[in-house]
């Protein structure tokens, strides 16, 4: 017997070992079951964004100021000579000198020579690169009145003016034309 029971536990002992090695692994426990998502919230839908305000065109740059300093004017005309001072912050005009002659007509005059600077102590303005000055009684001792406008206008740059002058005899135009300067 002794002969017969070694080798039946050698049989049940290989025939267990087949056994619980084909035998399934104890079972994991069952996972839970996926808890469903909430649905997601709908996407609303994009705003549109408003167009862009179009940018303003650009604006000129300013124009310079007027170069300081005494301008000489180009008159065109032989017997009337003009030169007129800038301010030094740019922004009047201090002085201006004059020649009218040797026998400047006006009317029914004929002025031999005059000569004369005017000093303003309160500058004629420049106002956005353009100025006026009028002058009367430019003959205080003569029998008639003689009168003067120059009006100018400087470039962008400040260093280029140009404008026109105008010479009366009691009122009347007598001469008249264009000019231009640059800077001194």
């Amino acid at each position: 017997m002794k002969k017969f029971i070694i080798p039946l536990l050698t049989v049940v002992t290989v025939v267990s070992i087949i056994l619980v090695g084909c035998a399934p692994t104890s079972p994991e426990a069952p996972s839970p079951p996926e808890a469903p998502s909430p649905p997601e919230a709908p996407t609303p839908p994009e705003e549109p964004t408003p167009p862009e305000a179009p940018s303003p065109p650009e604006e000129p740059p300013a124009p310079a100021l007027p170069k300081p300093g005494e301008w000489t004017v180009r008159t065109g005309l032989g017997k009337f000579m003009l030169a007129f001072t800038v301010s030094p912050d740019g922004t009047g005009i201090t002085e201006i000198r004059y020649s009218l002659g040797p026998a400047f007509e006006c009317g029914d005059y004929i002025i031999i020579v005059v000569e004369t600077t005017v000093d303003e102590s309160t500058p004629w303005p420049i106002t956005g690169g353009q100025f006026t000055i009028d002058l009367v009684d430019l003959m205080m001792a003569a029998p008639f009145d003689l009168g003067m406008v120059i009006e100018g206008k400087f470039d962008e740059t400040g260093t280029q003016a140009s404008g026109t002058w105008e010479i009366s005899s009691d009122g009347t135009t007598c001469q008249e034309g264009a000019w231009e300067a640059s800077a001194p």
